[in-house]
């Protein structure tokens, strides 16, 4: 089989170019960056290029030794000049680059004799590549390739995709279905490959999906203060170890502290007419979404596959409330704010996913909560 073929990509992955120092939030600043065995290496054996090594710190692990460039927490990688370039490209060219830096934002998967490429909304130029698609994002696929019938968790996938693809049912209902579908595959466990494809043919039911949401329906409009209440306070938990990270302060300062100060009683009233308003980024929204589900959402275990999805929707809240308190601020919601949040939250969840799995099992003493958590905060 020709390898061009296959290759598969997720829609808008050749129109990304990286802005380098135009770009807002660089990638060379506000987390770790690994340097892979064979670059450093590479900058090992060359004399040129032993300086680099200079910049490297080592961890040395029972499972894996890492490289990472050294830098103060969460600032800037100090290969990084005043311009916002890159020495490394500068003086040697992009191949002396590591992989992580390399291939940023870009992402790959393999299966057998299919490669998939996507992109991370970590990135604001995805995001920007995002926002200008009306229509919804998908990977090209070739009707020849049977890749998706042999692997359980690409049904899996497949399932929560064609949810998002429906037209009819808010982004809220979509993230609760799907969180649902796969909270009901866990408690399962007879679920053989037979028996996960008729599961999953049920979300392929118009009937068989009202009557999934009809049982939480009464979610709706339903202790909406307390909601907020407990989201506000879950926002304040998880950003308060990054909101001086210099790349993110600005964006997150004024937020937090209104977040801090504010009367959610007062607030409740603010809070249709902004649903109102963000309902005008539902499909930038969505197609962020599918575009971490398409990502993401590639494991064997349906554990991980659970938690990796758990994490898409507390980026989801959290990029809500972010733009619900920019609103209260601003009085009116801007398309910058929500793409900025949108990048901001990938970060800091996606990219971080570790850390926040400890804070829920801290709160919840359990990595996987309950629908009716996520049902409370999500439907208000």
């Amino acid at each position: 089989m020709n390898k061009v073929e296959n290759i598969l990509k997720i829609k808008g992955y050749d129109k990304f170019k990286c802005i380098a120092d135009k770009c807002k939030f660089t990638c060379c600043k506000g987390w770790d960056i690994n340097v892979d065995t064979n670059t450093y290496n590479k900058w090992r054996e060359k004399d040129n290029l032993n300086y680099l090594l200079d910049n490297v710190r080592f961890i040395k692990s029972h499972r894996e030794n890492t490289y990472l460039i050294k830098k103060e927490t969460k600032a800037k990688c100090p290969l990084l000049n005043n311009e916002g370039l890159c020495n490394i490209v500068i003086d040697h060219g992009d191949e002396y680059l590591s992989l992580t830096c390399k291939n940023f934002p870009r992402i790959e998967n393999n299966f057998d004799y299919v490669k998939e490429l996507t992109l991370s909304c970590s990135c604001p130029e995805v995001v920007n590549i995002i926002s200008n698609m009306k229509e919804k994002v998908y990977i090209d696929s070739n009707d020849s390739l049977s890749y998706i019938e042999d692997l359980g968790c690409l049904k899996i996938r497949e399932s929560l995709v064609n949810i998002f693809q429906k037209e009819d049912i808010s982004i809220e209902n979509k993230l609760i279905l799907s969180y649902d579908m796969l909270f009901n595959m866990l408690e399962s466990d007879d679920l053989d490959y037979e028996n996960l494809i008729e599961f999953l043919d049920n979300y392929k039911s118009k009937k068989y999906i009202k009557e999934e949401l009809n049982k939480y329906k009464d979610y709706v409009n339903k202790d909406t203060i307390e909601s907020l209440k407990e989201i506000n306070s879950l926002f304040i938990d998880i950003i308060e170890n990054y909101r001086n990270v210099p790349i993110f302060k600005e964006a997150l300062k004024d937020i937090y502290k209104f977040a801090e100060e504010i009367n959610i009683e007062k607030l409740f009233k603010n809070w249709k007419d902004f649903n109102n308003l963000f309902k005008e980024y539902d499909n930038l929204i969505e197609n962020c979404i599918l575009s971490k589900v398409l990502s993401n959402c590639v494991s064997d275990d349906l554990e991980e596959m659970i938690i990796l999805f758990e994490m898409i929707i507390l980026e989801y809240l959290l990029i809500r409330h972010a733009v619900f308190l920019k609103y209260c601020i601003k009085k009116q919601i801007s398309i910058q704010d929500a793409k900025d949040y949108i990048v901001i939250f990938s970060r800091i969840i996606g990219n971080n996913s570790e850390a926040v799995i400890e804070f829920l099992l801290d709160m919840f003493e359990s990595e996987i909560v309950e629908v009716d958590y996520i049902c409370s905060l999500t439907l208000i």
